[in-house]
Protein backbone atom coordinates (compact mmCIF):
# COMPACT_ATOMS: atom_id res chain seq x y z
CA UNK A 1 0.00 0.00 0.00
CA UNK A 2 1.38 3.80 -0.99
CA UNK A 3 0.68 6.82 1.11
CA UNK A 4 0.52 10.05 -0.76
CA UNK A 5 0.51 13.37 0.25
CA UNK A 6 -3.37 14.85 -0.49
CA UNK A 7 -1.99 18.64 -1.34
CA UNK A 8 0.62 17.41 -3.78
CA UNK A 9 0.85 13.64 -4.52
CA UNK A 10 4.13 13.29 -3.03
CA UNK A 11 4.55 9.61 -2.25
CA UNK A 12 5.46 8.98 1.48
CA UNK A 13 6.41 5.38 1.32
CA UNK A 14 5.07 2.13 0.56
CA UNK A 15 3.55 -0.52 3.03
CA UNK A 16 4.13 -4.04 2.67
CA UNK A 17 0.36 -6.06 3.24
CA UNK A 18 -1.19 -9.42 2.20
CA UNK A 19 -1.29 -10.81 -1.17
CA UNK A 20 -3.81 -8.87 -3.82
CA UNK A 21 -4.76 -6.18 -1.53
CA UNK A 22 -8.13 -4.74 -2.56
CA UNK A 23 -10.34 -2.08 -0.20
CA UNK A 24 -9.72 -0.23 2.62
CA UNK A 25 -10.97 2.22 4.91
CA UNK A 26 -9.56 4.97 7.45
CA UNK A 27 -10.88 4.68 11.13
CA UNK A 28 -9.36 7.88 12.35
CA UNK A 29 -6.14 6.73 13.44
CA UNK A 30 -5.11 3.36 11.03
CA UNK A 31 -6.06 2.05 7.40
CA UNK A 32 -7.22 -1.34 7.15
CA UNK A 33 -6.78 -2.97 3.40
CA UNK A 34 -8.57 -6.08 2.87
CA UNK A 35 -6.06 -8.80 1.54
CA UNK A 36 -7.70 -10.52 -1.12
CA UNK A 37 -5.95 -13.98 -1.45
CA UNK A 38 -4.49 -13.69 1.89
CA UNK A 39 -8.65 -14.16 3.45
CA UNK A 40 -6.87 -11.08 6.01
CA UNK A 41 -7.44 -7.85 6.46
CA UNK A 42 -4.01 -5.65 7.62
CA UNK A 43 -4.12 -2.70 10.05
CA UNK A 44 -1.84 0.20 9.92
CA UNK A 45 -1.33 2.95 11.96
CA UNK A 46 -1.89 6.18 9.28
CA UNK A 47 0.89 8.05 11.21
CA UNK A 48 3.74 6.64 10.45
CA UNK A 49 2.74 3.02 8.11
CA UNK A 50 3.80 0.39 10.61
CA UNK A 51 1.52 -2.74 10.90
CA UNK A 52 -0.19 -2.79 13.93
CA UNK A 53 -1.71 -6.66 13.03
CA UNK A 54 -3.13 -8.77 10.24
CA UNK A 55 -6.15 -10.31 11.30
CA UNK A 56 -8.24 -13.36 9.55
CA UNK A 57 -11.49 -13.09 7.83
CA UNK A 58 -13.63 -15.00 5.28
CA UNK A 59 -12.26 -15.96 1.87
CA UNK A 60 -11.69 -13.42 -0.69
CA UNK A 61 -12.19 -10.38 1.23
CA UNK A 62 -12.69 -7.23 -1.22
CA UNK A 63 -14.32 -4.27 0.32
CA UNK A 64 -14.26 -2.21 4.21
CA UNK A 65 -16.30 -0.02 5.89
CA UNK A 66 -15.88 1.12 9.43
CA UNK A 67 -18.96 1.82 11.42
CA UNK A 68 -17.78 4.15 14.21
CA UNK A 69 -16.26 1.69 16.30
CA UNK A 70 -16.23 -1.49 14.33
CA UNK A 71 -14.54 -2.63 10.40
CA UNK A 72 -16.94 -4.39 8.38
CA UNK A 73 -15.27 -6.43 5.64
CA UNK A 74 -17.27 -8.25 2.63
CA UNK A 75 -15.85 -11.96 1.99
CA UNK A 76 -16.92 -12.41 -1.68
CA UNK A 77 -15.75 -16.13 -1.62
CA UNK A 78 -17.82 -17.20 1.62
CA UNK A 79 -20.92 -14.92 1.10
CA UNK A 80 -20.74 -12.88 3.99
CA UNK A 81 -19.12 -10.11 6.10
CA UNK A 82 -16.80 -10.40 9.01
CA UNK A 83 -17.12 -7.45 12.15
CA UNK A 84 -13.72 -6.43 13.71
CA UNK A 85 -13.24 -4.18 16.42
CA UNK A 86 -11.43 -1.59 15.44
CA UNK A 87 -9.59 -1.57 18.56
CA UNK A 88 -8.07 -4.73 18.40
CA UNK A 89 -8.71 -6.35 15.22
CA UNK A 90 -10.80 -9.02 17.71
CA UNK A 91 -13.57 -10.56 15.08
CA UNK A 92 -17.05 -9.58 17.07
CA UNK A 93 -19.35 -12.05 14.40
CA UNK A 94 -19.38 -13.06 11.26
CA UNK A 95 -23.34 -12.52 9.25
CA UNK A 96 -24.48 -14.19 6.05
CA UNK A 97 -24.92 -10.96 3.27
CA UNK A 98 -26.01 -12.71 0.08
CA UNK A 99 -24.13 -13.78 -3.01
CA UNK A 100 -20.87 -12.66 -3.72
CA UNK A 101 -20.63 -9.58 -1.27
CA UNK A 102 -18.09 -6.68 -2.75
CA UNK A 103 -19.04 -3.22 -1.92
CA UNK A 104 -19.83 -2.19 1.65
CA UNK A 105 -20.83 1.40 3.00
CA UNK A 106 -22.34 2.24 6.93
CA UNK A 107 -25.50 4.75 6.47
CA UNK A 108 -24.27 5.72 9.89
CA UNK A 109 -26.73 3.08 11.83
CA UNK A 110 -26.89 -0.14 8.86
CA UNK A 111 -23.93 -1.23 7.00
CA UNK A 112 -24.93 -2.03 3.32
CA UNK A 113 -23.48 -4.56 0.78
CA UNK A 114 -23.74 -4.91 -2.82
CA UNK A 115 -24.10 -8.24 -3.87
CA UNK A 116 -21.93 -9.00 -7.22
CA UNK A 117 -23.42 -12.30 -7.85
CA UNK A 118 -27.44 -11.43 -7.14
CA UNK A 119 -28.08 -8.10 -8.25
CA UNK A 120 -29.77 -7.56 -4.42
CA UNK A 121 -28.51 -4.85 -2.11
CA UNK A 122 -28.23 -6.42 1.69
CA UNK A 123 -29.02 -3.76 4.59
CA UNK A 124 -27.48 -4.94 7.81
CA UNK A 125 -28.23 -3.46 11.48
CA UNK A 126 -24.47 -2.49 12.30
CA UNK A 127 -25.77 -3.24 16.05
CA UNK A 128 -26.08 -6.63 16.20
CA UNK A 129 -25.47 -8.05 12.03
CA UNK A 130 -29.73 -8.57 11.80
CA UNK A 131 -30.67 -8.28 8.46
CA UNK A 132 -33.08 -5.71 8.06
CA UNK A 133 -33.43 -5.84 4.38
CA UNK A 134 -32.48 -7.51 0.97
CA UNK A 135 -33.49 -5.32 -1.95
CA UNK A 136 -33.59 -6.08 -6.00
CA UNK A 137 -32.28 -3.76 -7.68
CA UNK A 138 -35.45 -2.85 -10.26
CA UNK A 139 -36.24 -2.91 -13.11
CA UNK A 140 -33.70 -6.48 -13.12
CA UNK A 141 -30.32 -4.98 -15.30
CA UNK A 142 -28.68 -7.30 -17.69
CA UNK A 143 -25.61 -8.10 -16.13
CA UNK A 144 -26.21 -6.42 -13.11
CA UNK A 145 -23.26 -7.50 -11.01
CA UNK A 146 -23.88 -5.02 -8.46
CA UNK A 147 -20.30 -3.24 -6.90
CA UNK A 148 -19.46 0.13 -5.30
CA UNK A 149 -21.76 1.42 -2.40
CA UNK A 150 -21.66 5.16 -1.41
CA UNK A 151 -24.24 7.09 1.08
CA UNK A 152 -25.07 10.31 0.67
CA UNK A 153 -26.83 11.20 4.03
CA UNK A 154 -30.03 9.88 2.28
CA UNK A 155 -29.97 7.54 -0.47
CA UNK A 156 -27.68 4.58 -0.81
CA UNK A 157 -25.96 4.71 -4.57
CA UNK A 158 -24.67 1.43 -6.16
CA UNK A 159 -22.62 1.02 -9.24
CA UNK A 160 -23.77 -1.71 -11.96
CA UNK A 161 -21.39 -3.80 -13.65
CA UNK A 162 -23.70 -2.82 -17.23
CA UNK A 163 -22.37 1.06 -17.33
CA UNK A 164 -25.19 2.94 -14.76
CA UNK A 165 -25.60 3.38 -10.69
CA UNK A 166 -28.78 2.90 -8.86
CA UNK A 167 -29.86 5.02 -5.94
CA UNK A 168 -31.75 3.92 -3.04
CA UNK A 169 -33.59 5.54 -0.38
CA UNK A 170 -32.05 4.35 2.60
CA UNK A 171 -34.74 4.53 5.14
CA UNK A 172 -36.40 1.40 3.58
CA UNK A 173 -34.56 0.50 -0.06
CA UNK A 174 -37.22 1.94 -2.29
CA UNK A 175 -35.32 2.29 -5.94
CA UNK A 176 -35.50 5.69 -6.61
CA UNK A 177 -33.63 5.54 -10.30
CA UNK A 178 -30.71 4.35 -12.39
CA UNK A 179 -28.70 6.73 -14.09
CA UNK A 180 -26.11 5.94 -17.30
CA UNK A 181 -23.14 7.05 -16.29
CA UNK A 182 -21.13 6.27 -19.44
CA UNK A 183 -19.65 3.07 -18.90
CA UNK A 184 -20.27 0.72 -21.17
CA UNK A 185 -17.55 -1.08 -20.27
CA UNK A 186 -18.75 -1.19 -16.98
CA UNK A 187 -18.83 0.64 -13.41
CA UNK A 188 -16.44 -0.01 -10.32
CA UNK A 189 -15.91 2.03 -7.33
CA UNK A 190 -18.06 5.11 -6.34
CA UNK A 191 -18.12 8.03 -3.71
CA UNK A 192 -19.72 11.18 -2.61
CA UNK A 193 -18.37 14.64 -2.59
CA UNK A 194 -20.81 16.04 -0.31
CA UNK A 195 -23.22 17.40 -3.38
CA UNK A 196 -21.81 15.31 -6.26
CA UNK A 197 -21.66 10.89 -7.07
CA UNK A 198 -18.37 10.12 -8.36
CA UNK A 199 -18.00 6.95 -10.29
CA UNK A 200 -15.31 5.11 -12.02
CA UNK A 201 -16.14 4.19 -15.49
CA UNK A 202 -14.09 0.77 -15.42
CA UNK A 203 -14.39 0.01 -19.32
CA UNK A 204 -15.01 3.11 -20.31
CA UNK A 205 -11.42 4.91 -18.74
CA UNK A 206 -13.50 7.50 -17.85
CA UNK A 207 -14.72 8.89 -14.30
CA UNK A 208 -18.44 10.72 -14.16
CA UNK A 209 -19.83 13.02 -12.01
CA UNK A 210 -24.23 13.41 -11.32
CA UNK A 211 -25.54 15.25 -9.26
CA UNK A 212 -26.70 13.25 -6.35
CA UNK A 213 -30.03 15.36 -5.68
CA UNK A 214 -31.70 13.36 -8.64
CA UNK A 215 -28.93 11.78 -10.75
CA UNK A 216 -28.68 14.09 -13.62
CA UNK A 217 -25.27 13.90 -15.31
CA UNK A 218 -22.91 16.96 -14.41
CA UNK A 219 -19.87 15.74 -16.38
CA UNK A 220 -17.22 13.25 -17.04
CA UNK A 221 -13.51 13.22 -16.70
CA UNK A 222 -10.83 10.88 -18.86
CA UNK A 223 -8.82 8.52 -16.39
CA UNK A 224 -6.05 6.11 -16.63
CA UNK A 225 -6.57 2.78 -17.84
CA UNK A 226 -8.54 1.04 -15.80
CA UNK A 227 -10.22 3.14 -13.42
CA UNK A 228 -11.60 1.55 -10.38
CA UNK A 229 -11.33 2.04 -6.75
CA UNK A 230 -12.81 6.30 -6.13
CA UNK A 231 -12.50 8.18 -2.56
CA UNK A 232 -12.87 12.02 -1.42
CA UNK A 233 -10.51 13.13 1.14
CA UNK A 234 -12.73 17.04 1.58
CA UNK A 235 -11.10 18.81 -1.16
CA UNK A 236 -10.81 16.35 -4.26
CA UNK A 237 -11.25 13.25 -5.58
CA UNK A 238 -9.13 10.30 -5.91
CA UNK A 239 -9.24 7.21 -8.65
CA UNK A 240 -6.83 4.31 -9.07
CA UNK A 241 -6.94 2.81 -12.09
CA UNK A 242 -5.62 -1.18 -12.19
CA UNK A 243 -4.54 -0.91 -15.53
CA UNK A 244 -1.90 1.72 -15.22
CA UNK A 245 -0.72 0.92 -11.60
CA UNK A 246 -1.53 4.64 -11.09
CA UNK A 247 -3.56 7.36 -8.68
CA UNK A 248 -5.32 9.90 -10.27
CA UNK A 249 -6.76 13.25 -8.20
CA UNK A 250 -9.23 15.48 -9.16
Amino acid sequence: MTKLRASDGANFGTVAVGSSPAGLAFDGANIWVANNNSNSVTKIRASDGAVVGTFPVGSSPVQVAFDGANIWVTNNGSNNVTKLRASDGAVVDTFSAGLGPAGVAFDGANIWVANNLSCVVTKIRASDGVIVGAFGLTPPFPGCQPFGVAFDGASIWVTIASGSVTKLRASDGTFLGNFTTGGAGGTAGVAFDGANIWVANSGGNTVAKLRASDGAYVSSFIAPSGPFGVAFDGANVWVTSIGSNSVSKY
